[in-house]
């Protein structure tokens, strides 16, 4: 089916599939999260709400800190408000629906697109505010991310790609090349899989209703030439190379992972306990690893003398090369979106602290899962960055990226910020990348694999045959 129709839509201003006319009726009917007059840039008449998606207590901390910051410079309230990321994209629809969206809010890359082709997003409030700002200062990969039909649609703050965690120590010792292809990964994952003494090739998220099994997924899919979109603006999951993805994805589960359902807290849970000899997932893990936090840490056998030991013997893979010569990461951008119900100027005011006077406190709630989007000013364009890798990534005690890991991983971390890919985004399909998140098909067709439901080539094609569903559904109420 050709998406031509689909991509790139301007100016269609539909809510969410999922709503009835007259819930439709109400979210224009009635007032957002703010007020629904642009505000004067000063005291507003009530606080503006912005949502977050950092929820663990101890950002919260940082970010209400820094947010009494921001009030105090410009007089603007604002109350912050916890969303989880998986709730997120329907907590925005039940919103839209009570006419209560907040003025601001933090979201995946995937949501942008998805969010204004509902309605929700002001896209020209955010462009505005990157045009004031100057959009020479944000990383080329961000701006890319958060743009449709030519306009910025929301700010991007941060980002982090998908890397291979793995056991340096264990790799050194049995002569093991690092994973940093399929066949490395497969060869490491049978040499070094010793269930009997719970030690485990790989482990990897299949949990069928947690992002965390998509983005593996898709790393591996990206590396492997699996793309969403073919060269056609054809629907590709079909294709032999997704096949061979489904394929790969399910030999490491059957053969050389634990027992269970894994979602991102259960794999780094394995890893800490030293029982896993790779692991793929975002960078969040890397200030555990290292001991600096009391609620996750490594419980491997040596690391009782040495809490840091894994630090220490963790090696990581950013781009991953698949069976046809290709190679690719993928990569995830947080965007700040200005909704259509916002007190627009009070709200243009918080994403430019947020991406300016306060952006380093920002970036302090977890520094290795925030590589700055933003890399500096007009007049220091690299103070952002210089900040951000001198900041404590520890919550419980501190301790710096450079000062664990050393500046090859950093270096490695900030470079391959520049080149993140993900499927469809940068296409044009934006939208279409949205729905496939919500519906969360691909960790259900990966659950459907393991457990001999479907086959590999099946599962390709009942995820391209629900997608396809799916666009007509885009199709019949555009």
């Amino acid at each position: 089916m050709p998406l031509s129709t689909i991509r790139r839509r301007p100016g269609r201003r539909r809510l969410v599939l999922a709503l009835t006319a007259a819930a439709a009726t109400l979210a224009v009917a009635a007032c957002g999260g703010g007020d629904d007059t642009e505000g004067d840039g000063g005291e507003s008449s009530e606080p503006l709400t912005f949502w977050t998606l950092e929820s663990e207590p101890n950002r919260v901390a940082r970010t209400e800190a820094n947010l009494e910051r921001f009030t105090e410079q410009t007089g603007i309230e604002v109350e912050l408000v916890t969303v989880e990321e998986t709730a997120v994209p329907q907590q925005m629809i039940t919103n839209a629906a009570s006419g209560t969206l907040p003025d601001v809010v933090d979201h995946p890359m995937v949501m942008t697109s998805r969010w204004l082709a509902d309605g929700l997003l002001d896209a020209e409030a955010a462009q505005e505010v990157v045009d004031e700002l100057d959009p020479s200062t944000f990383r080329e990969a961000g701006l890319d991310f958060a743009t449709v039909d030519g306009t910025v649609a929301a700010v991007p703050t941060s980002g982090w790609g998908l890397i291979m965690h793995y056991r340096k120590d264990w790799f050194d010792a049995a002569g093991l090349e690092p994973p940093t292809s399929f066949e490395n990964i497969l060869a490491a994952a049978q040499a070094l899989h010793d269930p009997d003494n719970q030690r485990y090739g790989i482990v990897l998220g299949n949990d069928p209703g947690h992002q965390v099994t998509q983005q593996i997924f898709e790393h591996f899919a990206l590396g492997n030439g699996c793309q969403l979109i073919g060269e056609d603006d054809q629907l590709a999951l079909d294709d032999e190379r997704c096949v061979e993805t489904f394929e790969f994805y399910d030999e490491l589960l059957q053969n050389y992972s634990p027992a269970g359902t894994f979602n991102s807290v259960d794999q780094r849970a394995a890893y800490l306990a030293g029982q896993a000899a790779m692991m793929p997932q975002g960078p969040f893990t890397l200030h555990r690893l290292a001991g600096l936090e009391d609620a996750e840490l490594a419980n491997c056998a040596e690391c009782a003398a040495d809490p840091g030991y894994l630090a220490t013997n963790t090696g990581i893979v950013s781009e991953i090369e698949g069976f046809h010569g290709d190679t690719a990461q993928y990569g995830r951008i947080s965007n700040l979106g200005i909704t259509v119900d916002a007190d627009t100027e009070n709200a243009q005011e918080l994403v430019k602290y947020l991406v300016g006077d306060g952006y380093t406190e920002w970036l302090a709630q977890v520094p290795n899962g925030m590589i700055p989007m933003r890399t500096g000013t007009p007049d220091n364009p690299t103070e952002f960055v210089d900040a951000w890798q001198d900041l404590d990534m520890g919550v419980d005690r501190e301790g710096t990226l450079v000062e664990y890991y050393g500046e090859d991983t950093v270096t490695e971390l900030v470079d391959g910020a520049q080149n993140f890919d993900a499927w469809g985004i940068q296409q044009g399909f934006g939208e279409l990348v949205g729905v496939l998140y919500e519906l969360t098909t691909i960790p259900a067709a990966v659950g459907d694999v393991q457990n001999g439901v479907l086959t590999p080539e099946e599962a390709a094609a009942d995820v391209q045959q629900k997608l396809t569903d799916e666009l007509d559904l885009i199709e019949s109420a555009g």
